[in-house]
């Protein structure tokens, strides 16, 4: 069973693209200040600048927080009940959602995290985090 795929629009399009070009996870990065931003947004909500570009990041990070999913309304999630959905802090400080494997009884905050992303269309990447050993 295949799981739905969103069809992203517009700045959230342009990053998934940007994803897809560099075959690795990216973030937006102010022109002017440098701030790392997630998710993209027109202005940098430390200086205003209207300046960026996608980066690749490390795509290390830790759990902020995270969900537990007892059912699915998507049919193709739901032979993977219970599931984590995970808000990871990279390590760059922006902070991204990201879908993984990982057991929920065996998450906890500040669990240290890799992420890459998979590709699922021509318009849509899934972050998927990782045990890092």
């Amino acid at each position: 069973m295949t799981t739905f795929l969103p069809t992203p629009e517009w700045l959230l399009l342009d990053w998934n693209h940007a994803c897809i070009a560099a075959d690795t996870l990216c973030i937006q990065r102010c022109g002017d200040c440098g701030q790392w931003r997630h998710p993209p947004r027109r202005l940098c909500p430390s200086c205003y600048s209207a300046q960026s570009s996608y980066q690749a990041v490390s795509g290390r990070g830790s759990v902020y927080s995270f969900v537990v999913s007892h059912r699915s309304r998507d049919l193709g999630w739901q032979e993977q009940v219970p599931y984590a959905t995970l808000l990871v802090e990279l390590e760059e400080g922006a902070r991204v959602l990201a879908a993984t494997s990982i057991s929920p009884d065996r998450v906890s905050i500040g669990q240290q995290l890799n992420l890459r992303i998979a590709i699922r269309s021509d318009d849509f990447v899934l972050l998927w985090a990782d045990d890092p050993s």
